[in-house]
């Protein structure tokens, strides 16, 4: 059987292709490169970048007014502001106990002085009522000696002065639980203060400071004082013992 014969293809080089190629490459022309495009995209990522971290920078911001929250008040019609507001600082140290102040009631131990002013004390025994001022004796009021007569209520007075400023104080005796001191004096109404032992002992000690001006002072020859009267009332308001002085 007889074959057809194909024509065979002609063989080439490399270097016959290298040069075909290279002619073909120099009929092709490249399109231009949009660089146009590329920048608008590229100015387009930047914006939105810098959009989210604008956000994220309000909301880290705007996080602290959360604690003011505005509600609408029904009855009124009106929105009132509620603030949450940091817990308050804790109290400074209490008052030393050895401190009273006016218009006080206070249960004292025998021996524990109180102090009245700079200077001046006054403290509480079983025997009686002691104080000190500065630049004098200590002086001393007893209530066992006879001279007061704890059976029946009532209240001593004494009175000490420096420039323009007195000191005023005394026993007082009766039955019941003293509640409040009101003195009267040559410059007004005032609170004094009581003191007390524990227990019932039946009698305690009032005092008070009130600055009196120059033209109601009385002078050194004068029978009357500062004090114009004193009243201890007990818890129910009735009183437990006063005294009235000469005026």
């Amino acid at each position: 059987m007889n074959r057809t014969s194909r024509p065979q293809r002609p063989v080439v080089e490399p270097e016959g292709l290298r040069e075909a190629f290279a002619e073909a490459a120099l009929d092709v022309t490249p399109s231009a490169v949009p660089i146009a495009a590329i920048e608008r995209a590229g100015r387009r990522r930047k914006r939105h970048r810098r959009a989210a971290v604008l956000g994220a920078a309000c909301g880290v911001l705007l996080l602290p007014l959360a604690v003011v929250v505005l509600r609408e008040d029904v009855a009124s019609g009106q929105g009132e502001s509620e603030r949450v507001t940091p817990p308050a600082a804790s109290a400074g140290p209490t008052p030393s106990p050895s401190v009273a102040h006016a218009g006080k009631v206070r249960i004292v131990t025998p021996g524990e002085r109180v102090e009245v002013s700079p200077g001046t004390e006054i403290w509480l025994t079983e025997d009686g009522k002691h104080w000190s001022e500065p630049d004098r004796p200590t002086q001393f009021r007893s209530v066992s000696d006879g001279n007061l007569d704890l059976s029946s209520p009532g209240v001593s007075v004494q009175e000490s002065g420096h420039d323009d400023v007195y000191f005023l104080s005394g026993i007082f005796h009766g039955a019941g639980e003293p509640a409040r001191v009101e003195v009267r004096t040559v410059a007004g109404d005032i609170d004094g203060t009581a003191l007390t032992l524990a227990g019932e002992p039946g009698w305690g000690v009032w005092y008070a400071e009130v600055q009196v001006p120059e033209s109601r002072t009385p002078s050194s020859d004068s029978l009357t004082g500062v004090t114009e009267s004193v009243t201890v009332y007990d818890s129910a308001g009735g009183v437990l013992a006063s005294q009235e002085l000469a005026t």
